[in-house]
């Protein structure tokens, strides 16, 4: 599942996570090449040649900057895209990929639903599970760093409005 802020208004998620910062594109190409079956069906609307094609471009000549890519071919919801893809390949619902704004950096976060909403599968993961989970997709982004508990705050409302 992917969360964008936006939709929430005011308040704070709170998680078990990583932070999904300084990738670099061969690992974001090899991710999504790996899951490419998961990311394409989620995203059919999708240029997935095109946005692939600039990552490798950009990663032959050493360039790191996946984040301007990404955004620049219509794929800035990259979090999204490893939050679904693990959601799916592990049959839960727990995984949520938070595009970071203002208070926050882009991020993984494990935050299963409520129990009579929980698939077995999440209800099969426990802490061990989960940093196994975490470690293996560490790995595979080339993410340094350990999994920690976050509290994302978000506030859109308007500064110095009186109700």
């Amino acid at each position: 599942m992917g969360i964008n802020k936006r939709d929430f208004g005011k308040g704070v998620i709170y998680g078990y996570g990583i932070l999904l910062n300084n990738l670099n594109c061969g690992n974001v190409i090899s991710f999504i090449t790996k899951h490419r079956d998961i990311v394409q069906s989620l995203y059919p609307e999708s240029e997935m040649d095109d946005m692939l094609g600039c990552l490798y471009r950009a990663n032959k000549i050493g360039s790191d900057d996946y984040d301007m890519i990404i955004f620049d071919h219509g794929m800035d919801y990259f979090p999204y895209i490893v939050g679904l893809v693990l959601n799916v390949e592990l049959g839960t619902t727990g995984f949520l990929g938070m595009v970071g704004e203002e208070g926050f950096d882009d991020c993984l976060l494990w935050q299963p639903e409520y129990p009579w909403e929980m698939t077995d599968d999440d209800k099969l993961i426990d802490q061990a599970r989960i940093d196994e989970i975490y470690k293996n997709i560490m790995n595979e982004l080339g993410i340094h760093g350990k999994p920690f508990e976050m509290s994302l705050f978000y506030d859109d409302f308007p500064k110095n409005i009186a109700y």
